[in-house]
């Protein structure tokens, strides 16, 4: 990006990381674990919102587990992460509104993690969203006011940003 005005740089806002496990018990304390030790940061468990017989999943019970990171803890982690996918995004995993998501089948590709055949091997979702400064006089309590759209991050945005901070290669 070429401009050099402050409040139309993107930054990360927060980066969440998902591992659906489907069941609970002893799958999903494993895969909250490991979550804790990839992220460094304590997780909490998702739950199912209905009820899905063939796969015998009732509403409500925790399936899987997620953590928000912000700052430099999602700096980090997205810089491993994008490492670990070889540096390449697809055009499809960005939406309008500036946010992208990717996927990592391993989570043995991490430098810190080793195999345990008897925890097995869990993937994860990586959902970033991107925000420019002044994102928070939509979210304030006192004097609310919307965005206008000439602010808002559009997917080219998103793609020049990942692009020029991180090096990615966006595929078409």
């Amino acid at each position: 990006m070429t401009e050099n005005n402050v409040m139309r740089t993107p930054k990360v806002d927060k980066l969440t990381v998902h591992i659906g496990v489907g069941e609970s018990g002893e799958n999903l304390n494993n895969a909250e674990e490991i979550l804790k030790t990839i992220a460094k940061q304590q997780g909490v468990r998702t739950k199912a919102k209905r009820t899905l017989l063939a796969f015998s999943i009732k509403k409500h019970e925790p399936i899987g587990c997620k953590v928000i990171l912000r700052g430099e803890l999602a700096e980090n982690f997205l810089k491993t992460g994008l490492g670990i996918i070889e540096n390449e995004l697809k055009e499809s995993q960005f939406d309008d509104t500036g946010n992208f998501s990717f996927g990592i089948e391993e989570h043995t590709d991490f430098p810190e993690m080793r195999y345990d055949p008897n925890i097995g091997i869990f993937g994860m979702d990586v959902t970033v969203s991107l925000i420019r400064p002044g994102y928070r006089v939509a979210r304030r309590k006192i004097q609310k006011q919307k965005i206008p759209n000439s602010h808002k991050i559009t997917k080219q945005d998103a793609i020049a940003f990942i692009k020029d901070s991180y090096g990615v290669e966006v595929l078409a």
